[in-house]
């Protein structure tokens, strides 16, 4: 009987618990969001308070395209309104007979007036003209804006999953010499090793954990800027699921240098900006040039007793007289504009060639070296530190030599990961 109380309690006391756990359990992996760097980008381009801000200017675009279109409004002017009729006004026997009624309007006066502008010299069009200019250069704006943060997020997105590997790694090799520690403890004790050989493996763990606590900070900081990218909560912790090898088909450039440089020369973002800018300026000096030819002021009016006509209507049209401004100053700062622009077009072409050329030649290097560093060979170094770590135990290696190798083995790594990040961030920089 007391035996089957004691397994009836613990039942629900385990009943009574488990939700517990599971809901802290819920809560760690609450806070951290795993993803791959594809659905990461996806969240990036949802999320990003910049590009929205950004689209919002083509939206604008839109909207001054819609204002540009539209014709000027008619102005109706009521004037020469009389109150009041004094007897003296009314000495001659003058007046005026109601408007209807039998005295409504009985001797008053007024005047109404329609005016109409009508623009010459095309300037609606030439207007709507320099809009959709204004448009194309929101619409490319955007796209060099987006293209941009999409480098930056993946170089981050590179920066993060290069700190991952060299958090993996020092953990790693904090790991071989914990154990290599305890075993050198009872080596100590039972006088088999120096003090000295100890301590210098003391030291070197103290070293890994001061590496590792920076390794940390960094990541923390990449993660930090993702976050912020991606408009992700402060207190979520970010891990990127891909942490396999780069296959090499995927690292081989489509194109030849050639072809880059064409590609570059009509699509890069800064040299289509620039283009842009430059057909904006074109169509600021047309209008501009426009300008000179005075608009026309279509009217028609109609006056009640103030003429000899009792009642009066007729019609008129008014213009500038160009005397004085010819619009000349305008003219030419538009022209110089259109000169500036082209010179500048010219400079973002080859800057983007330049550039293209120096990324491309980077990152042929990269491939080269990433090509040299077998993978099965990096593989089998984790297997090899695991080795050496029982010879020295065993003393058939040095202190020296297997320090050696424990420092050489932290190189190789950190360089075959950082040619990852390299390959990376470069890869699309040297395709346009």
């Amino acid at each position: 009987m007391t035996l089957k109380y004691f397994f009836y309690s613990a039942w629900l006391l385990l009943l009574l618990l488990l939700p517990a756990y599971q809901a802290q359990a819920q809560e760690q992996r609450a806070d951290t969001l795993a993803l791959s760097r594809v659905e990461a980008e996806a969240l990036f381009l949802e999320n990003n308070l910049a590009i929205i801000a950004e689209q919002l200017n083509i939206e604008q675009a839109e909207a001054l395209i819609l204002q540009a279109k539209a014709w000027p409004n008619p102005e109706l002017e009521i004037s020469e309104v009389n109150f009041w009729a004094t007897r003296h006004q009314l000495a001659n026997g003058e007046g005026a007979p109601p408007l209807f009624g039998n005295s409504f309007g009985k001797n008053r006066q007024f005047s109404v007036q329609l005016e109409q502008l009508v623009q010459t010299a095309r300037k609606r069009k030439k207007n709507i003209s320099l809009q959709v200019a204004n448009r194309e250069l929101a619409q490319t704006a955007y796209t060099e804006m987006l293209l941009s943060l999409k480098a930056e997020f993946r170089t981050q997105l590179a920066e993060l999953l290069y700190h991952q590997h060299n958090v993996r790694l020092l953990r790693q090799q904090q790991g071989v010499l914990s154990q290599l520690i305890r075993a050198q403890e009872a080596q100590l004790r039972n006088g088999n090793i120096s003090k000295a050989d100890f301590y210098r493996i003391r030291a070197l763990d103290l070293s890994m954990r001061a590496e590792l606590k920076e390794a940390l900070e960094e990541s923390r900081e990449a993660q930090k800027d993702l976050k912020t990218l991606m408009l992700l909560p402060p207190d979520l912790t970010l891990f990127l699921t891909d942490a396999g090898p780069l296959p090499y088909r995927s690292l081989q450039l489509s194109q030849p240098l050639d072809s880059l440089l064409a590609i570059a020369e009509r699509q890069n973002p800064r040299v289509q900006v620039a283009a842009s800018d430059l057909r904006v300026s074109k169509a600021e000096h047309t209008l501009e040039r426009a300008m000179r030819v005075p608009d026309l002021k279509f009217n028609t009016n109609y006056d009640r007793g103030g003429n000899i006509l009792l009642n009066f209507i007729g019609f008129g049209v008014s213009m500038d007289l160009p005397f004085f401004d010819r619009n000349r100053g305008n003219i030419q700062a538009a022209q110089a504009r259109v000169l500036q622009n082209k010179h500048l077009h010219a400079l973002r072409v080859n800057e983007a060639q330049n550039e293209v050329v120096r990324a491309y030649k980077d990152y042929q290097q990269l491939i080269e070296l990433y090509q040299s560093m077998e993978e099965d060979y990096i593989n089998d170094l984790d297997d090899v530190l695991a080795g050496v770590s029982r010879n020295f135990q065993r003393k058939n290696i040095s202190l020296l030599e297997f320090l050696d190798f424990f420092e050489a083995f932290k190189e190789i790594k950190l360089l075959y990961f950082d040619t990852i990040r390299s390959l990376e961030s470069k890869k699309k920089n040297s395709t346009y």
